[in-house]
């Protein structure tokens, strides 16, 4: 059994920590993060040397060992009986989480094509309030249709006004509708870093406020407007957990918000929305 051998496991662990193979390394961040789970009180008299390696492999260029590491933030934070270890490290963990929020070149790349639809109105569910979840780990959206049923394709207007309807056609746009909403929907590091400081919030309200009012604050006023998003962003994921602490800036944030509406990068607006209600 593992367990019983756990001690040379976690000793093992370390010896391969810093290797350069990144996937060496997402493996070691992943069982980090089975262990916290499943034996935490392995882990906490090495937390402090444990918290500065996923700090750092949250940092890591390898958006796979950083999703890897963050992972463990997000864990450790859905755990109350570890909050009491947990607490001295927000300071560190929730600045890096925000860094972590910031769009990813797979992000942009699927933005380029949205943006090609800048000037179509958001369908219904495009705009409906977006939750990042804790364990279920995966961007969750209400159904587009009561019974869960997807619309049927827009037939095509032909020269005389008929309705056309193309197989071939059909199925590009299927496919292409399956892409947009694969890439909506999978998990990556800015949504894990999403529900990481969704959990922080609700365990520790004001606290991770104080932390990060002043980052938050410079990316929301960023002139860069993928740090503008992603203060956004970070913003609606702390509302719930800091609404009461968040309360007294209402009269800033509030104007802002509603001007950031009008703002050309859909997105973006489809965030404020959220935020706003």
């Amino acid at each position: 059994s593992l367990f019983v051998h756990i001690d040379s496991f976690i000793a093992c662990l370390f010896k391969r920590a810093s290797d350069d193979d990144p996937s060496v390394r997402r493996h070691v961040c992943q069982a980090l993060v089975l262990l916290l789970a499943a034996r935490p009180e392995k882990l906490m008299p090495e937390m402090s040397n444990v918290a500065e390696y996923m700090l750092y492999s949250t940092k890591d260029k390898n958006e796979n060992v950083a999703l890897e590491a963050c992972e463990f933030w997000l864990t450790f934070a859905e755990d109350a009986d570890l909050a009491v270890y947990l607490h001295p490290l927000l300071g560190k963990v929730a600045p890096v989480l925000l860094d972590c929020m910031v769009y990813g070149e797979d992000d942009l790349l699927w933005l380029e094509g949205d943006a090609e639809d800048a000037a179509v109105p958001d369908k219904e569910q495009d705009i409906k309030p977006r939750h990042y979840g804790g364990k279920s780990h995966g961007f969750e959206r209400d159904s587009a249709t009561e019974s869960g049923e997807a619309p049927p394709p827009k037939p095509r207007i032909g020269a005389y006004g008929e309705e056309q309807y193309d197989e071939d056609d059909d199925d590009d746009y299927d496919d292409e509708d399956e892409f947009a909403e694969e890439m909506s929907t999978e998990w990556n590091l800015r949504k894990c870093a999403a529900a990481a400081l969704d959990v922080l919030a609700v365990r520790f309200s004001g606290d991770l406020l104080s932390v990060l009012l002043s980052p938050l604050k410079e990316k929301l006023w960023s002139n860069d407007w993928l740090q503008r998003e992603s203060g956004i962003l970070a913003l609606g994921a702390m509302a719930e957990g800091c609404i009461e602490a968040i309360e007294p800036h209402l009269s800033t944030l509030v104007p802002y918000l509603i001007n950031t509406l009008s703002d050309p990068k859909a997105s973006r607006s489809n965030l404020t929305g959220v935020d706003v209600t």
